[in-house]
Order: C-alpha cells, then structure tokens, then sequence
C-alpha cells in the first residue's frame, strides 16, 4: 500500500542534490514559471536569505514527491518573523507545487501539518495565485485542518491567449490601439531602418554583454532616475546574469528588442516555460517615447507567440496598467495568504495583524474616495 510522508530541506545543498526530484514534481505540476526549479529556487535563497532559517517542506509518496512548498526566514512589515515563500519583487522564485494526479487531499494535509509545526509564528505566502486549483485544494486544506487564514487581494496579472489567429485576436483590441501602432511604427520607419528581435538561443558565455546592454537601457529611463534599476542595486546585475545563463541553458530564456538604426530603444527580458511566455523586465529608451516603443515591441511578441505553436499563452507576470490592460485578453488574481499554526501566540498574532491590515486599508482608502479617484494597483508606471 502506497505512503505518503512530510519532510523538510533545509540547505539549499540538500535542495540541490534533489534538483532532479523537485524538478520532476515541477514539470508534473500547474506551475509555469521555470524560476521554481529546484536550482534557481537555491539561487534566490543564496542571494536573498544566506543565513536564514529554510523549511522546504516536501511530501512524498513511496520516495516520490507529490507536494513541495519552499519558505525562508524573513521579516514581514519589518518586524515580524516569518515563514515566507522564496520570492520577492526581484524574482518570483517560490512556488506551491502539487502533483494533481497523486490523491491531492491527502498530500495537502500532510503538508499543512508541516505548516503547522513551523518555527516561525506565521506563514506568509506572498503573491499567491490563489485562484489556480492548487493554491484553492490549499486553502481548503488550511481550513479543513484548522488554521486560520486570511487572503488578501494583491493586483490581477493580464494574460493573452496565444493559440488562435493573430489577426483575429489583433481586431479585438481597440481602434485606438491599432491606430496608434500603424502610425508609431511608420513614423520610426520613416526616420530610419526598425527591426524586431525576440532570441531564444543563447551562448551562456556570451550573455554578459547583451545583458549589461539592455539593463543600461533600463538604467535610461524612470527606474534609473529613483534609484531602483538594476545597475543601481548592488548585486542585482550578478544575479540575474547568474540566473540568465541558467534559463538559457535549459532554453527557456527570451530576450525581445526593438533596434532602431542599429540601436535597442527598447527590451523585454522573459522566459518561456510549459508553453506560457513570461514577461519579466521591461525598458525602453526615453528619448524615443513618443513613438510607443514598448507597445511595438509588446505587439511584436505576442504576434511571434501567436505564430509559434508550442505557445499557449503571454503572462504578464506584474501589476496592471492601463498599456498592459489594452492587450489582455484574460487575467488571474494574486494575493497574500497569512496562514496561523494551532498555536495561542499565532492566532492572536494573525488577529492582530488582519486588524492593523483593516486600519491601514481604511486610511489609504478615505483620500481616494474623497478625490473620487480609485486605489491605485500597481507599483510603478508603465512603459510608453
């Protein structure tokens, strides 16, 4: 008779050495970002949370994994101790993993006792997709084993659906948006040469520079100019070259531009993974923004997802914005999930966080409906 047993990674060698077994599960999973392998799981950890506590929490059936939950140490609202997936604004990296086909009620019970027994007083898993049917046959586990839970609304990911005819798809986007790219790309044209790139092979020792390129590029625009671009953080450029030559290795690395007399205005750095493109870092150069550099090169991409039939799909990955919107033809929710473990200290804990959280939403809320203007859901403008 098959058993189902809990147990726990805590190193990222102990993670490596089993790349091959969480890689196993992820590719049986609903997941899609390749970033959730097991090697750019430890990445993130050794990058973001060297010296913190690890529980990858694992649940196995007959030496098989069947469920995986990866959560670090780290500090929520700057001072509460906490067990949260390996993720963060740099890098999505953390996610739930479920074998759907391996009896998920019981693994998930398994896993949320795991939960339970956590060092931390409260679980935190931030940017849930909380409406996929994992992350649901999750919160009913939470439930059904008596922790408390709260999930709280983040932003909705635009998403496009690649498997039909582009040109269909292209009439139901507005006339104002089509209007905008036939005269956007015929005023480039008519001042130089335009040309489109969106590159899926790569050298891994050759992508230092093309990296650096677009990451200046970046460093141009309004993210450079509040200190938040990626050659402004310390650090940040070796990680994501360390994490590049990884996804290029596994062919899941895309790199789009759009060059103008031989010149990148504009990039999208993405990755590829199960058939959903997904849209990570975008730039384009200021000085062009007047000719929407980053809708052509947005309209470029998905006309080159729809054309390519192992592609399903375009996730937006980040928050909304009104330019990302113009193109979505679907959208998913993400949000937080503060899980208490049966413990006194962990209830009246996630009793008082939900009231500060109640506070808080009031506050923000009180000078927007006053000005008549809605919350605002995203976290930083969007490219022309």
């Amino acid at each position: 008779m098959s058993r189902l047993t809990l147990s726990q990674l805590d190193s990222t060698e102990q993670l490596r050495r089993r790349a091959a077994e969480w890689d196993d599960l992820w590719n049986r999973s609903g997941v899609t970002i390749p970033t959730a392998r097991a090697t750019l799981v430890a990445h993130w950890i050794e990058w973001f949370s060297i010296g913190t506590r690890l529980r990858l929490l694992v649940v196995e059936r007959d030496g098989r994994m069947v469920a995986a939950l990866p959560l670090a140490g780290q500090r929520a609202l700057r001072w509460m101790p906490v067990g949260g997936l390996t993720m963060n604004y740099w890098s999505p990296n953390g996610e739930l993993l479920l074998d759907p086909a391996a009896g998920s009620d019981e693994a998930l019970d398994l896993l949320v006792e795991g939960i339970n027994r956590l060092p931390w007083p409260l679980a935190w898993l931030d940017m849930a997709p909380v409406e996929t049917p994992h992350w649901q046959a999750c919160l009913t586990a939470f439930r059904r084993r008596g922790l408390a839970v709260d999930v709280h609304h983040r932003w909705t990911v635009g998403v496009v659906a690649t498997d039909g005819d582009y040109e269909s798809y292209l009439q139901t986007r507005s006339k104002n948006l089509r209007r905008n790219l036939r005269r956007d790309l015929g005023s480039l044209e008519k001042r130089g040469a335009v040309e489109f790139s969106f590159d899926g092979v790569f050298d891994e020792t050759e992508l230092e520079k093309p990296l650096r390129d677009v990451f200046e590029l970046e460093d141009r625009g309004w993210k450079g100019a509040a200190g938040g671009s990626v050659l402004r953080s310390p650090g940040m450029f070796e990680f994501y070259l360390r994490q590049a030559r990884q996804l290029a290795a596994w062919g899941d690395l895309r790199l789009a531009r759009l060059m103008y007399r031989d010149q990148t205005i504009a990039f999208e750095l993405g990755w590829m993974g199960k058939g959903v493109y997904h849209s990570f870092k975008v730039g384009y150069d200021p000085a062009y923004r007047v000719y929407g550099p980053g809708h052509l090169l947005r309209e470029f991409i998905i006309r080159s997802c729809h054309a390519d039939p192992a592609v399903r799909a375009v996730d937006f990955q980040g928050p909304p914005t009104d330019a990302l919107a113009s193109w979505a033809t679907g959208a998913y929710p993400i949000a937080r999930v503060v899980v208490a473990p049966r413990r006194v200290g962990s209830r009246i804990l996630w009793i008082g966080y939900r009231a500060v959280r109640s506070v808080v939403r009031r506050l923000r809320r009180r000078p927007r409906e006053h000005a008549g203007q809605p919350e605002a859901a995203g976290e930083r403008p969007e490219q022309a």
